[in-house]
């Protein structure tokens, strides 16, 4: 009976953590968009500390499933086959749970590289744009808004503070975003920062 009582813990406790765990990185990508400041650096504080646990609770049940295997049913060995399932799909499946699918389709993207930061620009299908700019020390900060395009050139309508290093209104020309308009601060950023496509990972 005892034994019983204790597996049926393990399993609950298992699927929560699994559950918790699965959960932050499916949504990671609204998280780190939509949350700051405590609340993010908490929730993203667990992903390790809970694929970390999994990892406990794998070795503590193989321990165990050696331990008792001439007594073994399939409700004993249920937590580590959980464990075990979550564990293998991080680290090999090929095909990973995202909630960015659940947002519009990209039209189109472009690049920045520095040497210690660099960011990306998505223009959606739907006529919002994201911004995600990351660096050094953990820095990330994200920009979105509205976008038209007409010919070559690109009006932006931030949702918050504008991107300094692009404006308000952006000329698509030679493979670059070229900021232009009086939103531009063109004597502090004379050359154009953003080139259209994936980002090359030249720095």
């Amino acid at each position: 009976m005892q034994q019983t009582t204790e597996t049926k813990r393990s399993l609950i406790l298992t699927i929560f953590i699994c559950s918790i765990y699965l959960l932050l990185t499916i949504f990671y990508h609204h998280i780190d968009k939509h949350l700051s400041g405590i609340v993010y650096w908490g929730l993203t504080a667990l992903i390790p500390v809970t694929f970390v646990t999994l990892f406990v609770f794998e070795i503590k049940g193989i321990i165990e499933i050696i331990r008792n295997q001439k007594n073994l049913s399939l409700k004993f060995c249920l937590p580590t086959i959980i464990c075990s399932i979550t564990i293998l799909y991080t680290l090999f499946s090929p095909y990973r749970l995202d909630s960015e699918k659940l947002e519009s389709g990209i039209e189109f993207r472009a690049c920045y590289e520095g040497t210690q930061n660099q960011a990306y620009i998505l223009f959606r299908k739907d006529k919002t744009f994201e911004l995600h700019w990351t660096g050094a020390f953990g820095y990330s900060e994200w920009r979105i808004g509205k976008w038209e395009r007409a010919g070559n050139v690109l009006t932006l309508k931030y949702d918050g503070n504008k991107i300094e290093q692009l404006g308000e209104e952006i000329l698509i020309s030679r493979g670059y975003l070229k900021p232009i308009g009086k939103s531009f601060d063109k004597k502090k950023y004379p050359y154009p920062m953003f080139y259209l496509g994936y980002c090359k990972h030249e720095n």
